[in-house]
């Protein structure tokens, strides 16, 4: 199978747009990075990583825009960030392989 070089502006460009579009429904798009970068043929070592800091960015960019207008309640919102955090760090510190993680991926989407 041929490789498709595409401008790197053009792989910033697929990934601003995600962002952006998933932004305006209030999400973050972390499995869709991942897609991109499948289908750009990033390095599998990379890509979780890489998925979690953009998901972290873009869902950053919106809490911080949800706390400013007053909409966040603590007593509804506290359960959720002790529970989520501890469950956050062990399914990142799963090990699959590479094909498994594809596949996970794929039937995610």
């Amino acid at each position: 199978m041929a490789e498709i070089i595409l401008p790197q502006w053009a792989v910033v460009a697929a990934f601003f747009a995600v962002a952006l579009a998933y932004a305006t429904v209030g999400l973050a798009g972390g499995s869709s990075y991942a897609a991109l970068m499948i289908i750009f043929a990033f390095s599998s070592a990379v890509i979780p990583n890489l998925s979690l800091l953009l998901n972290l960015i873009v869902s950053t960019a919106g809490s911080f825009n949800f706390v400013r207008r007053g909409h966040l309640s603590w007593p509804l919102f506290l359960p959720f960030i002790v529970l989520s955090l501890p469950m956050a760090w062990i399914g990142g510190s799963l090990q699959v392989p590479e094909f498994v993680f594809k596949l996970l991926l794929l039937l995610s989407l």
